[in-house]
This record gives structure tokens, sequence and C-alpha cells, in this order.
């Protein structure tokens, strides 16, 4: 795993508690998801054949993994190309549930959760957990909704990924 970390192929997302900055000094190195570099890696892993996906009306049942993916290869390049750049998650469990949040990002000063949904809508009771415990003011949903701010989350449509922290920025 290691030799195809640093070959490139794949990420780790390292589970972090989210306390505070650096979001680094409490990563758990043992608890960590992967991402694939090319969305058709992850398909290939996952034996979907391309012909299908390019012919076919396909619903696929992993759709939310691959929105994931797409999101976390996106995050991974508007960064520095010079740095290593690592992404983070957070969960919690509680009783009969587990709570997670797909990325949490360091944007400036800030931590910034950031929960992926592949359609237009979703239930967020994971992000506002988030925000609530770690009395955070803003949260991001990645989805195929349109671009909006209200009760304190910012939507972003899957396009406008690369422009996280510019319109952060600007809130």
């Amino acid at each position: 795993m290691e030799q195809l970390s640093n070959s490139g192929l794949i990420s780790r997302v390292f589970y972090t508690s989210a306390n505070g900055i650096p979001l680094q000094s409490e990563v758990n190195e043992k608890k960590f998801r992967l991402i694939y570099l090319d969305i058709g890696l992850m398909q290939n892993a996952n034996k979907v054949n391309p012909n299908i996906i390019l012919t076919d009306n396909v619903w696929q049942v992993n759709e939310g993994s691959l929105a994931e993916q797409l999101v976390g290869q996106e995050l991974l390049v508007t960064e520095n190309f010079y740095e290593n750049t690592i992404l983070y998650f957070w969960e919690k469990e509680d009783p009969g549930s587990t709570r997670e949040v797909d990325y949490v990002k360091q944007i400036n000063s800030q931590i910034v959760p950031i929960e992926v949904k592949a359609g237009k809508d979703g239930h967020l009771k994971s992000l506002h957990a988030f925000m609530k415990e770690k009395k955070i003011d803003l949260g991001v949903t990645i989805s195929q909704a349109p671009l909006a701010f209200k009760d304190k989350i910012l939507n972003l449509p899957f396009y406008l990924i690369g422009e996280i922290a510019r319109i952060i920025n600007e809130l």
C-alpha cells in the first residue's frame, strides 16, 4: 500500500478528531480510507465493465462512493502541486449509529467539514452533529444542487470544487 501511495495511484484519507488546527496533529494513521488517482481505476477495482457505463443508462449502487472519490481527487489537485496534500475525514460512533463527515479541510484558519452527496438532496445529520460538537460556523456540501448558502451550510455544485477556498473567503 505504501508503494501505491508513493507512486500516486492511491491516496489515504486519514481520520482526525478535528478539535483544532493543525488537523494533522490529531490524526490516527491506523484509521484511513483510500481514494484512487482516477475514477476509472476505482471502477476497474470494482469490476465494472467500461462498455456498460458508456453505452447504457446504468444506475450504480456505488454512486455515493464515486462522488466521494471525485471530490477527493479534486480536493487533492486544487492544492499546490509541490506540497504533500493530506486529506482527512471525521467520524463519531454513537450507540446505534455512526456519524461521519466525508472530508475535513483546513481553509486559512478555520476547520471546514465537507459532506458529499451524489444527488441533489440528502440528510446532513453528520454534518450538523460535527458543526455542533466542534462549534463550527460553516459547513459545506458538495452535490448536484446549485450554489447556495443557507443556515451556515454552503452548497457547492461539483463543478465548483476547485473554487472552494475562494468562495469561503468571500462569505
